[in-house]
């Protein structure tokens, strides 16, 4: 159980100053006038306590709860509350022999919470008084009406509302809440399953392609060994035809320049050859026209003998030919009158007759039949 020693108000509705209140060990009791700021008191109980509707605190909005200053004073920048709770009987889990709580509220209506001067959170601050069983939406604080309706409410309402005010309630909100907590965290299990499902979907697949790719990796391996060896294996091939060729072009190289030696004794022979053709050539164009004038006059006069032969051969077969058609005519007139038919006339005939007719013989030698 514990106690308020003071509360400080500043700038908080009509404490346009610092105000401090203390209150003693049994009751308090705050007298005054209307509209001396009676009820303004409880509101800052309420305020600081973390009360977070505007209009239990009898305003529009949060930032209407600072001092505005009225017609002739300059307004507050800010309003704060802060409430001091004795705890010498260690009901707080502090060192501190007194627990200060502390709401600020800003023209733009954000609220800024401390607990000992050190700024925090106002669901630190209500876990904070939860342990001391202070709730500021519950009946810690008993306002203008709230007995009159407690009188007229149903059964099942006080019920809840005696729950309330005996701590009962703010079990029943927390198992509520560890109910829906648990609810969110029965969701995120079932989506959390739907991922596991999906992740191990393509844990599979990404096993496989790892499978794949490590299949892949050997094989490249494998095969970059056994392009190694092929190659090195070429490359001993090659170095040995290359030696073989070598020697083949060593002996080929020396065959050629065998034949080279031997071809350029053959070009000396060529060239002596024409050499000397050269020189014969001279020889026979220095000579030629003497002896080509000597083998024309020896060809003209061949020419001419046979020529004079031609003539002669002429003459006599024109000679021979009248004298055998005289001749024919003669020995015709002479067969008329031995009555020898034409077709009996031959060569032999006409020589059997020669020889009667005359005791020369043939007459007939020079003619050529």
């Amino acid at each position: 159980m514990t106690k308020i020693n003071k509360l400080v108000m500043h700038g908080f509705k009509s404490f346009a100053k610092r105000t401090e209140l203390v209150f003693g060990e049994k009751f308090n009791c705050v007298v005054g006038p209307n509209g001396s700021g009676k009820s303004n008191i409880l509101d800052a109980l309420c305020f600081v306590l973390g009360k977070s509707s505007a209009k239990a605190l009898r305003t529009e909005k949060a930032s209407n709860l600072i001092y505005n200053g009225g017609k002739d004073k300059k307004p507050a920048s800010h309003a704060e509350v802060s409430l001091y709770f004795d705890n010498t009987k260690k009901v707080f889990p502090t060192d501190e022999e007194e627990v200060k709580i502390s709401r600020i509220v800003r023209p733009n209506g954000n609220s800024i919470y401390k607990i000992n001067d050190e700024t925090r959170t106002r669901f630190q601050v209500l876990e904070l008084l939860s342990i001391a069983n202070i709730n500021p939406e519950g009946y810690n604080i008993i306002l203008q009406g709230d007995i009159t309706r407690f009188v007229s409410m149903p059964t099942e309402e006080r019920r809840l509302l005696v729950e309330q005010i005996s701590g009962i309630s703010v079990y029943e909100e927390k198992k509520q809440k560890a109910i829906n907590e648990l609810n969110k965290v029965d969701e995120k299990l079932k989506e959390a399953g739907i991922i596991l499902a999906e992740r191990e979907t393509q844990l599979k697949e990404l096993k496989k392609e790892r499978d794949q790719a490590t299949k892949y990796n050997e094989m490249s391996h494998s095969i970059k060994v056994n392009k190694a060896s092929l190659l090195h294996k070429t490359l001993k091939r090659k170095n040995q035809e290359h030696e073989e060729l070598d020697d083949k072009n060593k002996k080929t190289k020396e065959k050629l320049d065998k034949k080279t030696d031997e071809m350029l004794a053959v070009k000396n022979k060529i060239k002596e050859g024409r050499n000397s053709i050269d020189t014969i050539n001279k020889e026979i164009e220095s000579r030629g026209e003497k002896e080509q004038v000597d083998i024309h006059k020896e060809v003209e006069e061949k020419l001419k003998g046979i020529g004079k032969d031609d003539a002669q051969f002429s003459t006599h077969l024109t000679l021979g030919r009248v004298k055998f058609c005289r001749e024919k005519k003669r020995l015709s007139e002479i067969l008329k009158n031995i009555k020898i038919e034409p077709k009996e006339f031959t060569l032999d005939g006409i020589k059997l007759f020669q020889s009667i007719l005359t005791k020369e013989g043939p007459i007939y030698k020079e003619i050529d039949y």
